[in-house]
């Protein structure tokens, strides 16, 4: 696996030389934008907007507007702005893994040593591995990377350490920008929804589920491909009665649970 990044892990006066790497990786189908009449795939053009001048990538750099004046930075000035911090994650501390809000953890990355050719060594890695799992916290580090600073939850995970980017609450919108009708729940009619909760309660097993809908897409593909029609997805219908669903659900439950019990 090919690493993202790579510097020193800070913990305290100790830096521990690390890679980082992604933990995840893209399921999608993407299509492409094509010339409808010869299906030659579109080119995006970099064009400059004052003169419409294509430009090559020597041509461009990049830069700030500070009060109408354009500032240009070389890519080694970029690095500069951050001489030592651009090669460090430092942990800010340890903190309880619940302490940090749920709709603030992003991106999953992976964590494991340098190599021993470029100066890295286990003993510290392991050290902190082991004390934070002992002492069952979690550490907030922060590092930057592509010009970006980033907060992360730092945890161990199996042989090496799994990181989580942390959105800053500046990141998280608000829930009252959203929409939600007020409504009453009949009494009854919520009882029925908890029984159905009940009795669809399970034991979850993330490694029993796979992305389907890529898969399902490629079929269509092949069937457009083939000459076949595509048929059009069916909308979903309307439900009219929460009661009357609900009583149709437990006793598609029931008769699920029969027949299991029977097998």
């Amino acid at each position: 696996m090919r690493s993202m990044w790579s510097g020193a892990l800070k913990f305290g006066t100790i830096f521990i030389p690390i890679r980082l790497y992604a933990a995840s990786e893209n399921l999608h189908i993407e299509f492409h934008l094509v010339h409808k009449t010869d299906c030659g795939r579109v080119r995006y053009k970099k064009v400059c907007a004052k003169d419409g001048e294509e430009l090559k990538p020597q041509d461009i750099v990049r830069a700030i507007h500070i009060a109408g004046e354009c500032i240009q930075f070389s890519e080694e000035e970029i690095k500069n702005l951050h001489p030592f911090t651009t090669r460090t994650m430092e942990i800010l501390g340890f903190c309880e893994s619940y302490e940090i809000p749920l709709v603030s953890l992003s991106k999953p990355f992976y964590i494991g040593t340098e190599s021993p050719k470029k100066g890295g060594v286990a003993e510290g890695f392991h050290m902190l591995k082991k004390a934070m799992e002992r002492s069952e916290k979690v550490a907030v580090v922060r590092w930057v990377a592509r010009s970006n600073e980033y907060l992360g939850m730092l945890t161990s995970y199996e042989e090496g350490f799994l990181l989580k980017q942390i959105l800053y609450h500046e990141q998280i919108r608000s829930l009252g920008e959203v929409e939600i009708m007020e409504a009453k729940v009949d009494p009854e009619v919520l009882e029925k929804g908890l029984k159905v909760v009940e009795k669809m309660t399970f034991n979850f097993d993330w490694t029993q589920y796979s992305e389907k809908y890529s898969k399902e897409l490629r079929k269509l593909i092949e069937k457009k491909a083939l000459g076949e029609e595509i048929i059009p997805e069916i909308k979903a219908p309307e439900t009219r009665s929460l009661e009357a669903e609900l009583d149709k659900m437990l006793a598609m439950v029931d008769e699920n649970e029969d027949r299991a019990h029977a097998g």
